[in-house]
């Protein structure tokens, strides 16, 4: 059986470099130009606006499921250019063997633009 290699260890201070934060997603469009299967995002990160994020959650959600959930997002890295598309932030999921993503999500409703820690 094989197992997974071991992450390199990181700093409690590097951890604290990634801000993650809670946000609802508020508008859901198709991403055709994208490599894979993807969506264009809007969500609502409370004091920290809106931001956008292609994600390659198309297997497991539809665009109708997908407004107003909550999610987790790394709201700190760098604007990506994605084709057409300038995605704001990470969406974060877990990634199965096949690619297919189930989204992490707070545990009950909570403000948009909590920080996680």
């Amino acid at each position: 059986m094989n197992t997974p290699e071991q992450p390199a260890p990181i700093s409690w201070a590097d951890f604290e470099k990634v801000d993650m934060r809670t946000g609802t997603i508020v508008a859901v469009e198709p991403f055709p130009q994208a490599r894979k299967p993807a969506y264009k995002l809007t969500i609502d990160f409370g004091d920290l606006g809106l931001k956008r994020s292609s994600a390659q959650i198309t297997t497991l959600y539809t665009p109708d499921t997908l407004v107003g959930q909550q999610v987790i997002a790394v709201v700190n890295f760098p604007p990506k250019q994605i084709a057409t598309f300038r995605s704001e932030c990470l969406v974060l999921g877990s990634v199965a063997a096949d690619g297919t993503v189930t989204l992490l999500q707070p545990e009950r409703t909570t403000p948009n633009g909590l920080r996680i820690g």
